[in-house]
């Protein structure tokens, strides 16, 4: 029998089918070692549970059946071979030594009552192993008993209650167990592990076996698979192997000659089917060199047609990218804001355009800087004539360098472009207008981007002085629409709109109504192309000054353009109307002053003899006195707060407390707040420092103002809150509202006058306020008065807001 070459694809494929069936039989041999084994297993631990099954049957008998049986005839006797479940149940399970055995048992102790089963070796191990893991019932694994492998299966034996009588306390125990054991086997506890059963199978025979079994099978499996592989081996040489032979003959003879012989020489090593795609590709190379010949024979003919094409072709590509070169330079000048972003940007453009090993720009002015690719390389050296290239507008080729002055136009150039070939190339005659185009566009955007930075520095500089600008200042269309507004505008906007209007359109919020009232006279001021001014006052008391600019640029009105400038005059109106209600309350108490003493005497003279006449009156007759003394006390006291009014004296009192004032004057007057069903709230800061004033002046003025809220809360509803706290580090503010229907907006101006009063007649002087004003003024404090709004949390009557300066002498 021949047999194949170790290379051929016969031995190739018998080779795997080798390797394929000795996989096979590794596997089948494991899977069958490992079923056998667990098989094995099964039935040692099935015959271990019955082992187990009988010991507890016999333990059961005996503790459940014998023992209380024979208790019950025997009284306090103890029979250990009747009643000890353990005495039992090891004679029972025990074997002869003589007679060949298929398990072990053991129930052994540790300390056991009798020595012949004391726990040693492995047994003391499962003893230990019970009681680290009280939670495990049941042990089981393979063990070396005696030089034999067994299968061991062992659970821990547990003192129950009704073992303690024999294992417990010793004085408590039989008098037979001691008398036959003596003291070993006492003093246990309750649920303590003492010991284990013990089973032990022997499975070495069984194993040896299997394994025998197993053996056999492999054997009988690897005959089955030699006779596979020859009848395989065979089927595969008949009909495969042989017809590759066939085919790979065929290649070797229509290759005879010493070209093809050197080539099988090369493919022999393969196998059938390498040899015939090696010769297949042989032929493959033969045919391309055939044909590659013959496209040599035909480009000779076109040769220099092909060549003259492509210089046209690269003359028209170099044009090209000429085009794209200044169509990007254009639109990287559009996007740099400075000459070193220029540079940054045409540079790689120019050094990608000719293939450059080195571009460079070199400015010739006193900054003497430089830009160039690659980067971080050093300053190019000019040429000699450097300054005659410059003055002359002059480019200088010389073979592999170019240098060519960068300028807007001719004898303004500001530096040298430099421009380096690589090794082996050059700068031809025709490039000169190329490049001469390319430093006259690089000027002309170095120049645009001069005059486009001094356009935005001025730019800037206007800004920073429109947003400095501490008023709302605005450039608003003929409609009053913001096209600019400064940060005070648009804050202004934000504020009046409740954070709707960030634009700055002021002149809609602070003008409403129809035409020219809309937009402030925004309208009528471009009609008469003149400034006008109005004042604007808001609903909740705010008032604005607008002064409005038209801007002369255009003849159309709905282009044209105004400035708007906006002053707040709140506070200024406020100190106006302060410093005329100072002036009028001093008038009117020069006045009040002289009346006061003018009248004052003849009231006292009435109201001496009114007195004597009544003594003697009756009837009649004394009804009639007392309204001429009522109305003549009324005329004095009316007198008295005219005096108060007119001279208000405010000493410089120290250390007086405002909070226990108000406390003091809200106690008097909480009776008469009790009569009309009304509360008196007090919320005081007890922290505030004493004050430089008289105590009365304090007095009078917290008298005042809560009988004029008790006056004007309703009955049986009135509310009057009182409020003392700090304001800054410089100023304490009192205030005291209450819930009646509040002051009308037109009387709101007069409350302080001398004499101007909403009472009904015979209720009020009119004075009481104005006298609060004065003393306020004397201490150089406010008072302010306006009607509450219950979302500030305030009661929606009046709300007086006194605010009382602290000085170097207050605490």
């Amino acid at each position: 029998m021949k047999l194949p070459r170790p290379y051929s694809i016969q031995s190739k494929f018998l080779l795997s089918l080798i390797l394929t069936s000795l996989v096979i039989c590794g596997a089948l041999f494991a899977g069958f070692s490992t079923h056998m084994s667990q098989v094995l297993e099964n039935v040692v631990r099935e015959k271990a549970s019955m082992v187990f099954g009988q010991v507890d049957s016999v333990q059961n008998y005996v503790r459940g059946v014998l023992r209380p049986q024979m208790y019950k005839e025997l009284q306090e006797k103890f029979i250990i071979q009747a009643m000890s479940s353990s005495f039992v149940t090891r004679n029972i399970m025990a074997r002869d030594e003589n007679e060949p055995s298929t398990f072990t048992y053991r129930r052994v102790a540790e300390k056991s009552r009798n020595p012949a089963y004391e726990a040693k070796g492995i047994e003391l191990e499962l003893i230990e192993y019970f009681r680290k893991n009280p939670q495990q019932k049941l042990w089981e694994g393979y063990k070396n008993i005696k030089g034999e492998k067994n299968f061991v299966m062992a659970r821990p034996a547990v003192f129950k209650k009704s073992c303690l009588r024999c294992h417990g306390k010793i004085e408590d125990a039989p008098v037979e167990l001691i008398e036959l054991y003596g003291n070993r086997g006492f003093n246990h506890t309750q649920d303590s592990v003492g010991g284990i059963d013990f089973v032990g199978l022997p499975v070495s025979a069984s194993v040896a076996h299997i394994q025998e079994t197993i053996m056999s099978y492999i054997g009988v499996f690897l005959l089955a698979v030699l006779l596979y592989l020859g009848a395989t081996n065979m089927l595969f040489k008949r009909i495969v192997a042989n017809n590759i032979r066939i085919l790979t003959t065929n290649f070797r003879r229509n290759f005879s000659d010493e070209k093809g012989v050197a080539l099988f020489r090369e493919v022999e090593q393969e196998d059938e089917i390498g040899e015939m795609i090696g010769g297949i590709e042989k032929l493959s190379d033969y045919m391309f060199d055939a044909r590659q010949r013959l496209q040599d024979y035909a480009s000779n003919l076109e040769h220099m047609v092909e060549e003259r094409t492509v210089e046209l072709e690269q003359e028209a590509s170099a044009r090209q990218s000429d085009v794209e070169l200044f169509v990007q330079l254009l639109a990287g000048s559009s996007s740099s804001q400075s000459r070193g972003e220029l540079w940054k940007a045409a540079l790689p453009l120019i050094h990608k355009r000719f293939n450059l090993e080195r571009t460079a720009y070199v400015c010739t002015f006193s900054s003497k800087n430089f830009y160039s690719i690659p980067e971080n390389t050093e300053r190019p050296e000019l040429p000699n004539n450097w300054v005659e290239l410059l003055t002359n507008s002059v480019s200088l080729i010389l073979g592999d360098r170019a240098y060519l002055p960068v300028e807007s136009s001719s004898g303004s150039a500001e530096g040298l472009l430099c421009l380096f070939r690589k090794e082996g190339s050059s700068f031809r005659e025709k490039d000169r207008g190329v490049l001469r185009a390319i430093g006259r566009q690089l000027g002309i955007a170095a120049d645009s981007i001069s005059a486009l930075n001094s356009i935005v520095r001025h730019n800037t500089n206007l800004q920073s002085i429109f947003e400095g600008i501490s008023d709302p200042l605005l450039l608003a269309d003929g409609t009053g629409a913001p096209i600019v507004a400064n940060e005070s505008a648009r804050k202004l906007g934000e504020e009046l709109s409740e954070g709707c209007i960030t634009d700055g359109g002021v002149v809609s919020l602070l003008c409403h109504g129809w035409g020219d009232s809309a937009n402030c006279g925004i309208s009528k001021s471009l009609l008469m192309n003149e400034a006008l001014s109005r004042e604007v006052s808001l609903p909740e008391g705010r008032s604005f000054a607008i002064n409005i600019y038209p801007i002369h640029h255009t003849e159309n009105p709905h282009e044209r353009r105004v400035v708007v400038y906006v002053h707040e005059t709140t506070s200024q109106k406020k100190m106006l109307a302060q410093m005329t209600q100072a002036e009028k309350m001093a008038t009117v108490g020069k006045l009040s002053a002289g009346l006061a003493h003018e009248i004052n005497n003849p009231l006292g003279v009435i109201l001496c003899y009114a007195e004597l006449l009544k003594k003697g009156a009756s009837g009649q007759s004394a009804e009639d006195i007392e309204v001429i003394l009522k109305h003549t006390r009324q005329a004095q006291t009316v007198l008295k707060d005219l005096l108060n009014f007119a001279r208000p004296k405010v000493s410089s009192a120290t250390g007086t407390e405002f909070s226990a004032i108000i406390r003091e004057v809200a106690d008097v007057f909480r009776i008469q707040a009790d009569k009309q069903g009304a509360r008196i709230e007090l919320d005081l800061d007890e922290s505030i420092p004493k004050l430089n004033v008289e105590p009365q002046a304090l007095e009078h003025i917290v008298a005042n103002l809560l009988l004029n809220g008790l006056d004007a809360v309703p009955e049986n509803e009135g509310r009057l809150k009182v409020s003392l706290a700090m304001e800054g580090p410089e100023q304490v503010v009192f205030k005291i509202m209450d819930n009646g229907p509040g002051i009308a907006q037109e009387d709101l101006q007069y409350v302080f006058d001398p004499f101007y009063t909403t009472k009904e007649v015979n209720k009020g002087s009119g004075l009481g306020l104005a006298v609060v004003f004065g003393f306020m003024s004397d201490i150089g404090g406010s008072i302010e008065v306006e009607n509450g709004d219950e979302d500030k949390g305030e009661l929606s009557g009046a709300v007086f807001t006194l605010k009382f300066p602290l000085t170097a002498k207050d605490e």
